[in-house]
């Protein structure tokens, strides 16, 4: 667990309520990287969404699927930003791998649990949501 008003300070959790930083922070933890380290694989099941609080992550496509170079970037990660957005959208697999180019501090959310909460309780659902297209659409300009 970490502390709810660690959260707070970021802008993908600024709009939610005291208790949903709480029970959010209920399932987090912080974790650490090495440098080329590699976070998460492409195709693998997508069990965490990640706020990096330090360092830098790149996502890259690791086989080169359909119309893509095996391990082309897709973008880079910067401190305060998500990434692992597939651990809340269906079919819950990561679409892309991501490595830690420098030493990286993450706060690991538990998707399947976060997907619950958010099911369980509609309006924190909606924020989320709109949360993680907003961060996906900056993500593409």
């Amino acid at each position: 667990m970490i502390s709810p008003e660690r959260l707070r300070v970021y802008r993908f959790f600024a709009s939610l309520t005291d208790e949903q930083l709480k029970d959010i922070a209920l399932i987090s933890e912080e974790k650490s990287f090495p440098t080329g380290s590699v976070i998460f694989k492409e195709n693998s099941k997508a069990d965490n969404l990640m706020l990096l609080l330090e360092g830098g992550v790149e996502l890259f496509y690791s086989n080169g699927g359909a119309g893509s170079a095996a391990n082309s970037t897709v973008c880079s990660v910067v401190p305060g930003a998500i990434f692992g957005v597939s651990s809340l959208i269906k079919p819950y697999h990561y679409t892309s791998s991501a490595r830690a180019t420098k030493p990286v501090r993450v706060v690991d959310i538990n998707g399947a649990r976060l997907r619950e909460m958010s099911e369980n309780n509609q309006a924190l659902g909606q924020v989320l949501m709109n949360n993680v297209a907003a961060a996906v659409l900056a993500r593409l300009h």
